[in-house]
């Protein structure tokens, strides 16, 4: 069985449930990216996310997950983009002979951009070396509140991860 870590990044808990939720399941580490400036607004959020922001990360993830052969990134869609923290993370990453799973967490039900925002992951990855084992995307709850855990569950279902 591949050595597996859960990169994620959330603000609100939901994104950190499910990364929870996936290392009780997979027996696997987590790594949780922190903002060095934490203290950013919703909106101001927001815009980073939808032009294409990077924040600067307080630690440095990228040391944590050299021994690992496959990783989970899991991040909330923001204003329909992708987060500035796994932004950041991707641009400093070596992914190189890493299996790489996706996962998305928004308030919206109807999953509007996931689509988008996976791939825009799936092709960071793959520069960085890796390759995409798998997607998924679930919907959390609307900003300032964070999914029940029994629903985070029930999304992760059925999700294969090797």
């Amino acid at each position: 069985m591949a050595k597996t870590a859960i990169v994620f990044y959330s603000r609100d808990g939901s994104t950190r449930t499910a990364a929870g939720v996936l290392a009780e399941r997979l027996g696997a580490a987590t790594v949780e990216l922190t903002d060095a400036r934490r203290s950013r607004g919703f909106l101001l959020s927001g815009f980073r996310a939808k032009t294409g922001r990077r924040v600067r990360l307080a630690s440095d993830p990228w040391s944590q997950v050299t021994e690992y052969d496959q990783l989970v990134l899991a991040a909330p869609i923001w204003a329909g983009s992708g987060n500035p923290a796994m932004n950041a993370f991707l641009d400093g990453a070596n992914l190189a002979d890493k299996t790489i799973y996706l996962l998305t967490v928004q308030a919206d039900p109807g999953h509007g951009q996931a689509k988008e925002v996976l791939a825009h992951y799936s092709r960071r990855v793959q520069e960085c070396g890796g390759s995409v084992g798998g997607t998924r995307a679930i919907t959390g709850a609307s900003p300032g509140r964070t999914a029940s855990e029994d629903d985070i569950r029930a999304a992760l279902d059925g999700w294969e991860i090797a």
